[in-house]
């Protein structure tokens, strides 16, 4: 595979190598959903960049498996990753990590522990960062920084008007698609961008990129 030159997506580090790093981590697909077939999008990536998201990607994967109903993909990582990985040698840390974004709530007067991704920093610094490799990859945007990137988890229904005006993809469909809009500049809206990401075909975000400061009106 041929080296990507240029920038990297993350930093915007140049003039030095580059690898290509996954926009949404292989981690999220099954030994068994890793057929010829599935195009993973990457993109332009140090190799610093490349190993400081591991951990957060890592801790992400966690969150979203426990956050919802099951299917079969998350079935899957469950037992072929995130069970083996407990015994590891950074197992305990990981188990901890994870078992303090439990909120004790009650349910239909049963009390139950629930976690929230759209509250954990660590689950939106990596949506911020797959918003952003997503960007470069349709040629939306180059280069945004997190300031313009505002995340949280999608909590309304979106209108069947809006769906039209945007572009569909997919990358597995039970285990992560999403859809994105453009704004042209003379829209007069100070947005760039809109995503909504939706992973294991049942927990969704929503990313919104604000215009630069410079082309706002």
């Amino acid at each position: 595979m041929r080296k990507p030159k240029g920038k990297c997506t993350n930093c915007g580090a140049v003039g030095i190598p580059l690898t290509r790093g996954h926009v949404v981590p292989r981690g999220f697909y099954p030994d068994s959903r890793r057929t010829p077939d599935l195009q993973l999008i990457t993109v332009p990536e140090c190799h610093m960049c490349n190993q400081a998201w591991s951990d957060d990607e890592t801790y992400f994967r966690g969150v979203l498996l426990l956050s919802g109903e099951s299917n079969a993909p998350v079935k899957e990582l469950w037992e072929t990753k995130i069970k083996p990985s407990l015994y590891e040698k950074d197992g305990l840390r990981r188990t901890v990590d994870l078992m303090r974004q439990f909120v004790p709530v009650t349910v239909d007067g049963q009390e139950r522990q629930m976690i929230y991704p759209g509250q954990d920093q660590r689950v939106i610094r990596i949506i911020k960062k797959i918003v952003r490799g997503l960007s470069y990859h349709h040629r939306v945007e180059d280069g945004i920084d997190d300031a313009r990137i505002r995340v949280d988890v999608l909590r309304y229904a979106v209108p069947d008007d809006l769906w039209s005006t945007g572009t569909f993809h997919r990358r597995g469909s039970d285990i992560f698609r999403y859809w994105y809009k453009t704004f042209d500049h003379d829209d007069e809206k100070e947005l760039s961008s809109l995503w909504i990401l939706t992973f294991f075909d049942r927990t969704q975000f929503i990313g919104i990129v604000d215009l630069p400061s410079s082309c706002r009106f």
